[in-house]
């Protein structure tokens, strides 16, 4: 359960939102790489649950740029253990 965050400048701050403006995680991207992956957690590392989430990545002087974003994330199977 991994999102990659593409095309993104060397540095920025990735926040990503509820739909109602609830932050859910904060990434701060500081490599050469053009991704960033999301676990799909929130900052206390428990999963989020299904819906729209929106992603604000802040490059600084390169500009802003917001996206929306709907998982559909399947519960977890607490008798297959």
């Amino acid at each position: 359960n991994i999102v990659r965050i593409t095309n993104l400048p060397q540095r920025c701050v990735i926040s990503i939102f509820t739909s109602n403006g609830t932050l859910v995680r904060q990434i701060n991207k500081d490599n050469s790489d053009t991704w960033v992956p999301w676990d799909l957690k929130n900052q206390y590392n428990v999963p989020i649950s299904s819906g729209v989430f929106i992603i604000h990545i802040d490059a600084g002087e390169a500009g802003e740029k917001v996206v929306k974003w709907f998982g559909a994330l399947r519960p977890v199977d607490l008798n297959a253990f």
